[in-house]
């Protein structure tokens, strides 16, 4: 079966394609014409750039349409069916069909109050043995990944305490500059391979 193809690659699939039609050929007789309208203006006057600029327009404008290969439209479709199978998981939120959208914003919205009320239980004073407690009431398997969650937020305030401020400050220094580098080189060859063709 093949891959679904995402639109990044079915742009790049036409562009590859249209990139591959033949040179477009002047029309016979298109050389000669423009060089006589080319004599006729220079024996009238001088010819300005933005007069010559309007001559070589309109001269090309005057040429028929390209024509595209027998091929390219069949193709085309074809990629286009194939993108319109691609299975809505793999889609935006937009394409989602509404169960799920109203089961994610149903989840969504219950994580999101269970830790408000977490927060607002800490900040009221309770410990996090009561909160603790009350969450495994509710949750057993919760409970069990909240002790889970504070070993690893105690064991990283432990190790993140023991680190030299100036590892802390050189690490940041250190990220930042790789940060900038990456930057720098991603749109030097951004510049230097899509702006160019």
């Amino acid at each position: 079966m093949k891959r679904k193809m995402t639109p990044e690659e079915l742009e790049q699939f036409i562009d590859r394609e249209l990139r591959a039609l033949p040179p477009r050929q002047a029309p016979a007789g298109f050389e000669a014409r423009f060089q006589q309208a080319l004599e006729a203006r220079r024996n009238q006057a001088a010819l300005s750039p933005e007069q010559l600029e309007q001559l070589v327009d309109r001269e090309l404008r005057a040429l028929p349409p390209r024509r595209a290969p027998r091929t390219l439209e069949a193709r085309v479709l074809t990629a286009l069916e194939h993108r319109a199978a691609v299975a809505w998981y793999h889609k935006s939120w937009s394409h989602w069909p509404a169960a799920v959208k109203a089961a994610f914003l149903a989840f969504g919205t219950g994580v999101s109050g269970a830790a408000i009320a977490a927060f607002y239980l800490i900040s009221q004073g309770a410990g996090t043995g009561a909160l603790s407690a009350a969450a495994g009431e509710r949750f057993a398997g919760a409970a069990a990944l909240f002790h889970v969650v504070r070993w690893m937020a105690g064991y990283a305030s432990q190790s993140f305490a023991s680190i030299p401020a100036l590892w802390l400050y050189g690490g940041l220094a250190f990220v930042a500059t790789m940060y900038a580098a990456f930057f720098g080189l991603g749109a030097t060859a951004y510049r230097t391979l899509y702006r160019n063709n």
